[in-house]
């Protein structure tokens, strides 16, 4: 494994890189795609939304199964003389591939084909690049984990985009994609019993029973004032953060860390992330005339 590449970055600590990397990684964790998510899809164009939410849940349930897979240790866990854990709050679970470069690169790169402009494929090829060095700068990832990642983000984001433009606006179509996504995921729920991919599966399924609640019963639109798209993330905010917070409270209370119960409470907690946030929610929108 490339642990020379890892040293070397990790041989230019100081504090302004240690901010810098920090921050960086820290764009690539839920929190952030949450309010991103909320903003593409309440306020600024919601098939994208569909779509970008689509290609993040997925990617997140591939990274997961290869990861429950290989099952690599991290640098810091198998070179602990030589390497420094310098953000260990994102660093459980296994090594290979990078999770926070795959989503964040698959992201990224699917808003960039989305909107078929270069400049944003640009633009997401830096910060990816950035998310990959700032991985291996913290001390949790290899070459080899981000260089992966990277691949098969922009993969995922190059096919996704290709298949969603020709059917995106046959709902039937898109429902049957999803449930094949899920299926096809299911029987890794049980022979990994991964944490990560209980809670990426959750999203998904959450995502899909979301989609089919708000493509039947609702079906808001971006027709609206400004400052109602504006209150219609806020509000959808405080309900997904309170559910993923909440819920990670009360469940931890509940079952013992790293059984399998509460594996199966996370996939919950995320399930209902998704499917309130994205379905339920928008049914206020009559209601508090933010429609």
């Amino acid at each position: 494994m490339t642990i020379e590449v890892v040293e070397a970055l990790q041989s230019l600590q100081n504090g302004f890189f240690d901010v810098f990397f920090n921050f960086i990684s820290f764009l690539g964790e839920e929190y952030v795609y949450i309010v991103l998510l909320s903003i593409i899809y309440f306020a600024y164009d919601k098939k994208m939304g569909e779509f970008m939410g689509l290609v993040l849940f997925f990617t997140g349930m591939f990274n997961a199964t290869i990861k429950g897979i290989v099952s690599a240790p991290r640098p810091f866990q198998e070179y602990p003389d030589r390497i420094t854990n310098l953000r260990p709050e994102t660093s459980g679970g296994y090594s290979f591939p990078s999770g926070h470069t795959q989503m964040f690169t698959s992201f990224s790169f699917a808003y960039g084909f989305y909107q078929k402009q270069i400049k944003i494929v640009y633009v997401a090829t830096i910060f990816s690049v950035l998310m990959a060095l700032s991985r291996m700068y913290l001390g949790v990832h290899y070459l080899e984990d981000v260089t992966v990642s990277l691949l098969l983000g922009i993969l995922t984001a190059y096919l996704f985009a290709q298949f969603f433009v020709k059917i995106q606006d046959n709902d039937k179509a898109l429902l049957q994609v999803y449930i094949g996504i899920l299926l096809a995921f299911l029987p890794f729920l049980f022979i990994l019993d991964y944490v990560d991919l209980y809670k990426t599966y959750g999203l998904m399924l959450g995502f899909t029973g979301g989609m089919v609640i708000e493509k039947k019963y609702i079906q808001f639109t971006m027709d609206t004032l400004l400052w109602k798209k504006g209150l219609r993330v806020l509000g959808g905010l405080i309900i997904m953060i309170a559910i993923m917070a909440g819920l990670d409270i009360i469940f931890e209370a509940i079952a013992k860390e790293g059984s399998t119960l509460l594996h199966l409470l996370d996939m919950i907690r995320y399930g209902l992330v998704a499917f309130v946030g994205l379905g339920v929610y928008p049914l206020l929108f009559k209601p508090l005339h933010i429609h």
